[in-house]
């Protein structure tokens, strides 16, 4: 069973999420197969009780008992319980959509002709729709539906209903209004994707933006804050993207986010992000301190956080952003606050090698050690970064002959883990021949074409400490 899709997809899910699933195998009205029962909580107990599930010829026994078994038949049950799953997926996300139970209820009233239904249920959704605080794209298109559902309603039920004011009120301009809106704003979405695409892959794909930017231009969309957040996302990921832009979109952000669910919140989130990245990658150092307002804004609004955690990815920018704008008492900080926030088993590693990299920047190449030393070297990512930063904590501390026995096991390392890409074994590479070339530099002419050659290197590691670590020698 442990190789399983299912068993895979449970595993991954939270206690609640395995408890839902439970309670929805076991209803009747979902499941009436007592054999997807009984093999669901086998399933769901091993994995609560953190165990390897029997064979699955113990499994089949438990279930099926003397029948013989058939692998045929029980990768049948495999999926059975899978498709039941699937199910369970659906039933969930309907139940957070409050705007498509409202048109499913009201399509399911129109085609069973449930006329005594229609008073009660017309006033109710309306109801809803104004109370709605979402305003993103999805919106805009539940409501074309319902609008349109309605018009249908009055075409067949009018002379039955005492709600014709209600219904007199809709008009075909709204419905057109929204389809309008969701359109020019799943117009501008996809356009940003293309655009975080093309700056990611170097791709040449390109959308035609004219007729959004017409129907934004000639109609009253530009007054819907949901356009206008998406219109500046636009402007923030396009090549002739101007300051403004990006003070735009973060002031618009923050005054609506609360209108958009959680995956577009992030959308936003991330443009910000990118904005400020590609800034301070351009040598404007003043955008670090931005990026970590933005990451701040996104933590505290738990726009950036996935089910309640953050990522060792987001944490470990953090605090290089901090770094890198000599903000060390704010990365600390960060780091001892924040951690709370990362899954328990990301937590030491996390915590340790981002101490470590703080100990360096404050030039506590002793602290270094001690924290690396720390460090669960089985995680890849941090052993192989781990690495590189103690080799460069051995260089300050004039520890050269350690170093350099270092830098060969490294690279035997590097040479025979086939899990490693090969671009980061020739980033990793590069850095540790650079290290080897200034620790046995011997005159100041040698330094000066050193310098020169590593200047015209487009990506090394460190690359700003090894031209330190240069300049140190003329």
């Amino acid at each position: 069973m442990i190789s399983t899709r299912i068993y895979n997809l449970l595993q991954r899910a939270t206690r609640k999420e395995l408890n839902r699933f439970e309670k929805f195998i076991k209803s009747p009205y979902f499941n009436s197969n007592e054999r997807i029962l009984e093999f669901g909580l086998l399933a769901l107990n091993s994995i609560r009780k953190g165990v390897v599930p029997p064979s699955k010829q113990v499994i089949w026994k438990q279930v099926l008992g003397d029948i013989p078994y058939l692998d045929v038949k029980y990768r049948k049950l495999c999926n059975d319980l899978l498709e039941n799953y699937e199910n369970f997926l659906i039933h969930e996300q309907l139940g957070i959509d409050s705007l498509l139970q409202t048109n499913l209820l009201l399509d399911a009233i129109k085609e069973n002709k449930q006329s005594e239904l229609i008073e009660k249920h017309i006033t109710r959704s309306s109801k809803n729709i104004d109370r709605e605080i979402d305003r993103s794209a999805e919106f805009f298109l539940q409501k074309y539906f319902y609008e349109k559902t309605i018009q249908s309603l009055r075409s067949n039920y009018e002379r039955k209903t005492d709600k014709k004011g209600i219904l007199k009120s809709l008009s075909f301009a709204d419905m057109t209004e929204n389809l309008d809106a969701f359109y020019v704003i799943e117009k501008l979405r996809h356009a940003t994707d293309l655009l975080t695409w093309q700056k990611l892959y170097k791709t040449e794909a390109k959308v035609d933006m004219s007729i959004v930017m017409e129907l934004v231009e000639k109609s009253d969309l530009s007054k819907n804050h949901a356009v206008k957040v998406y219109y500046s996302m636009f402007k923030v990921m396009s090549d002739d993207a101007e300051e403004h832009n990006y003070y735009d979109l973060k002031n618009l952000s923050s005054l609506n986010i609360e209108s958009f669910p959680p995956k577009e919140r992030r959308e936003i989130l991330d443009v910000l992000l990118s904005f400020c990245i590609k800034q301070a990658n351009n040598g404007r150092d003043e955008y670090f301190k931005e990026l970590l307002e933005v990451y701040d804004w996104g933590i505290n609004e738990e726009i950036i956080l996935e089910k309640g955690y953050l990522s060792p990815t987001t944490f470990r920018n953090y605090v290089m952003g901090g770094l890198r704008v000599g903000e060390f008492d704010r990365a600390e900080k960060f780091i001892d606050e924040k951690s709370e926030l990362l899954k328990t088993d990301h937590r030491a590693n996390a915590v340790h090698f981002n101490l470590a990299r703080v100990s360096f920047y404050r030039k506590d190449f002793e602290s270094v050690l001690t924290h690396l030393n720390l460090v669960n070297y089985d995680d890849l990512w941090y052993n192989v970064n781990s690495k590189t930063l103690l080799l460069a904590a051995y260089y300050e501390l004039k520890e050269f002959e350690v170093m350099e026995n270092q830098i060969d096991s490294f690279k035997t390392f590097l040479r025979r883990e086939k899990s490693i890409e090969k671009t980061k074994k020739d980033l990793c590479n590069n850095f540790m021949n650079y290290l080897k070339k200034i620790h046995r530099l011997n005159d100041r002419g040698a330094a000066s074409a050193l310098r020169i050659k590593l200047n015209e290197e487009r990506v090394v590691p460190n690359k700003p400490w090894l031209l330190e670590k240069i300049a140190e020698l003329l």
